[in-house]
């Protein structure tokens, strides 16, 4: 009878084994399978800063280099208002003058078309450069949030190459721990049966 209660011993406990490596991998399956998950939302979520940073970069690579025309400053709207109100005021001083047009009038309006033309492309230089300041800070939000996913990557990939080096070693712990099972039955089997026969 003793022998009957080995082999179904070992069995048991080669069952109980396996159920534990199985609960191991199913543990271990699951934590991966969260590692994975987290890095995805967290590049989902990164997604529109990284794309907005490098559209902006897109831009200033091309910008960031390109003079000014007088034909863009021309058309910048602030220089076009304020062209318009100095022209207006020159005008309503002329016909408060009646309309009479003397040497000073003339040399205030050229130094008025000078002078704002002047300040006119300094301001728009000016909008310009905020416009690529603008830019590069946009890239950097891009170069931010693309270190940080690079970092989720990498913490993720720990946790995942943790696991499956934990799901391993607890494999080969099992597969050990089975062997040992088995041979423990087939000695106390061996033992059994050199008493039984009186060996």
């Amino acid at each position: 009878m003793s022998f009957v209660g080995d082999i179904i011993g070992g069995f048991v406990q080669d069952r109980a084994a396996k159920r534990a490596d199985n609960t191991m991998r199913e543990a271990s399956a699951a934590e991966i399978a969260e590692s994975r998950r987290q890095y995805d939302q967290t590049r989902t979520d990164f997604e529109p800063w990284r794309t907005t940073g490098a559209e902006a970069l897109k831009q200033l690579a091309g910008d960031i280099n390109k003079p000014i025309t007088a034909a863009e400053v021309m058309q910048d709207p602030g220089y076009q208002f304020g062209m318009q109100q100095g022209e207006q005021a020159l005008s309503r001083r002329l016909a408060a003058g009646g309309g009479r047009v003397s040497g000073a009038a003339l040399k205030a309006a050229s130094r008025f078309g000078t002078d704002y033309g002047a300040s006119g492309y300094g301001a728009a230089y000016q909008r310009g450069q905020d416009r690529l300041n603008r830019l590069a800070a946009l890239g950097q939000v891009g170069q931010t949030a693309t270190g940080q996913t690079a970092q989720a990557g990498q913490f993720a990939t720990g946790n995942i190459g943790r696991s499956l080096s934990n799901q391993g070693e607890a494999t080969a712990a099992s597969q050990l721990r089975r062997g040992n099972i088995w041979e423990n039955t087939t000695n106390k089997l061996i033992s059994s049966a050199s008493g039984f026969f009186g060996g």
